[in-house]
C-alpha cells in the first residue's frame, strides 16, 4: 500500500479537484456532440446522401477545429505552468498571441470554404449528388468559422486557469439555438423555408453567433481571474513569441496532421460509397459521445500536471500523471460497455439503408473494443505529455503513428486489397494500440517533465 501511495494519489481531494475540471469539460463535449448528433438524426430523415453531404461538407471545419484545438492546447502548456506561478501578466499575453493567430487562420479557412466548396468536396467523394449538396452546406457553414474559432479558443485557454463552468453555460444555450434553427430550416417549420442540408448549416451559424456574443459579454464584464479584454489583442510586444512558437508549433503540427489524417480516414471510407460514409458519420458521433469523460480527464490532467510543475512539485506531478491514466482506464471500461450495449438502440434512431446499418454495427463493435487503448493514449498524449511540456514526443506518438502505421494500412486495405469497410476501419484505428503502450513507457521514464516557463518578473 505504501508503494502505491508513492506513485498514486489516495486522498479524495485530488480526485475531487480533477472531477471539478473534468465534468464541466465532459458536459461541454456532450453538448457539442449533441449538436452533431441532432444534425445527423434530423438529416438522417432525408436519407444517406444528406448525412454524407453534411459529414463531408464539414471536413474543412474539422481540420480547422483540430488546428484551433492545437493552438489553444499549445498555449495551455504555457498558461497552466504560469498559472502555477500566478504570473497573470504573461497569461494575458499568451491569450492575446493565441487569439490573434486563431483569427488569421480561421479567416483563411472561411475564404476557402466560401469560394471553393466544390473543390473541397471533390477531394472526399466522386458522387455528384453529395458534392452538390455538400458544397451548398459548406458555403454557408464557412460563415461560422471565425465566430466559432475566437470563442472556442478563449474558452479553451480559460481551462488552463481552472475556469471551466462558462463553457457549459455557453454551449448549453447554443445547443438549443442550433436545434431550433435546424428544425425550422431543415424541414421548413414555423414559416421557415425547407433548406434541407443547408438548413443544418444555417442552424450552426446562428449557434456560433450566439457563442461569440456570450463569450464577449463574459470576457468584458464577468470574468475576474485573467481579466483579459479585446484591447490586449493590440499589444503586440510581449517577449513570449519564441516561447509560444517553441511550445505551440509541435502541438499545432500534431493536431493539424491528426486532423488531416482524420480526413484521410473519411476519404478512404467515403470512396467506398454513400452508405459507408453514412455509417462512418454515425459511428464518429457516438464514439465521441461515449469518450467525453476520457477527453475531459485528459484536459483536466493537462491543467493539473502543468500547474503542479509550475509550482515546482515534480514528484506530485508524477503522481498526478499516474492517477490520471488509472482513472482514464477505468472510464474506458464504462465507455466500452455503453457502446456494446447501446449499439442496436443507437442505430434504431436512424433511417438509413440496411448496408449502412450493418456496417455501422460492425464498426461500433470494433470501436468499443478499442476504448481502453484509446483512453490510455488520449490521457497520456492530450493530458500528461502535453501538460508536462513534452510536446515533441506528443507529436511523434500521436501523428507519427497515425501517418506511419494506421493510414498506410488503411489505404492499403481499402484501395489496394478492397477489404470490407469494418476491416479497413480497424486498421485505420490500430495506432491506438501502439500509442497506449509507447505512452506508458514514456510515462515510466519520467523524461516527459519539462519546465517551459520563464522566471516571473
Amino acid at each position: 500500500m505504501q508503494r502505491f501511495k508513492e506513485h498514486f494519489y489516495t486522498d479524495w481531494s485530488f480526485y475531487k479537484r480533477m472531477l471539478a475540471i473534468t465534468i464541466p469539460i465532459a458536459l461541454q463535449n456532450v453538448i457539442s456532440l449533441g449538436v452533431n448528433m441532432m444534425d445527423t438524426i434530423m438529416l438522417g430523415q432525408l436519407g444517406d446522401v444528406a448525412i454524407a453531404s453534411a459529414n463531408l461538407g464539414g471536413q474543412l471545419f474539422t481540420i480547422l477545429d483540430v488546428m484551433g484545438f492545437g493552438l489553444a492546447s499549445g498555449a495551455a502548456v504555457l498558461i497552466a505552468q504560469y498559472w502555477g506561478k500566478r504570473d497573470m501578466l504573461r497569461i494575458r499575453q499568451i491569450f492575446a498571441l493565441t487569439l490573434r493567430v486563431v483569427l488569421v487562420v480561421s479567416s483563411l479557412f472561411a475564404l476557402v470554404g466560401h469560394f471553393l466548396p466544390e473543390k473541397v468536396l471533390a477531394i472526399y467523394t466522386t458522387d455528384p449528388a453529395v458534392i452538390e449538396s455538400g458544397a451548398a452546406y459548406l458555403k454557408l457553414l464557412s460563415i461560422s468559422f471565425v465566430l466559432f474559432s475566437f470563442s472556442n479558443c478563449y474558452i479553451m485557454c480559460l481551462r488552463a486557469v481552472e475556469q471551466v463552468r462558462i463553457s457549459m453555460v455557453v454551449y448549453g444555450c447554443s445547443f438549443f439555438i442550433n436545434v431550433f434553427f435546424n428544425y425550422c430550416f431543415i424541414f421548413g417549420k414555423l414559416g421557415a423555408p425547407a433548406w434541407g442540408v443547408r438548413g443544418a448549416a444555417f442552424g450552426t451559424v446562428m449557434a456560433r453567433l450566439f457563442e461569440l456574443c456570450a463569450t464577449l459579454v463574459y470576457m468584458c464584464f464577468i470574468e475576474k481571474r485573467v481579466r483579459f479584454t479585446p484591447r490586449w489583442l493590440l499589444q503586440l510586444k510581449s517577449g513570449l513569441g519564441r516561447d509560444y512558437v517553441r511550445n505551440s508549433v509541435p502541438v499545432v503540427s500534431n493536431e493539424l496532421l491528426w486532423g488531416v489524417g482524420l480526413s484521410v480516414v473519411n476519404l478512404t471510407i467515403g470512396h467506398m460509397g454513400a452508405s459507408y460514409t453514412s455509417a462512418m458519420s454515425i459511428v464518429n458521433v457516438f464514439n465521441q459521445l461515449v469518450s467525453v469523460f476520457t477527453f475531459g480527464m485528459s484536459a483536466a490532467s493537462a491543467v493539473v500536471v502543468g500547474k503542479t510543475i509550475g509550482e515546482g512539485r515534480i514528484q506530485d506531478a508524477k503522481r498526478a500523471a499516474n492517477s490520471s491514466v488509472l482513472v482514464g482506464l477505468g472510464l474506458s471500461v464504462i465507455c466500452m460497455t455503453l457502446l456494446l450495449v447501446g449499439r442496436p438502440y443507437i442505430l434504431s434512431l436512424y433511417n438509413v439503408s440496411q448496408l449502412a446499418h450493418d456496417t455501422a454495427f460492425a464498426m461500433m463493435t470494433i470501436l468499443a473494443l478499442m476504448q481502453p487503448f484509446q483512453a490510455v493514449g488520449c490521457v497520456m498524449i492530450v493530458g500528461v505529455l502535453r501538460g508536462g511540456g513534452d510536446v515533441r514526443t506528443n507529436l511523434m506518438l500521436d501523428s507519427g503513428l497515425q501517418w506511419c502505421l494506421a493510414i498506410p494500412l488503411g489505404l492499403l486495405t481499402g484501395f489496394v486489397l478492397h477489404w470490407s469497410a469494418p476491416v479497413v476501419f480497424f486498421f485505420l484505428r490500430c495506432d491506438n494500440i501502439v500509442k497506449s503502450i509507447a505512452g506508458l513507457i514514456r510515462l515510466r521514464s519520467g523524461k516527459w517533465i519539462r519546465v517551459v516557463t520563464r522566471e516571473s518578473t
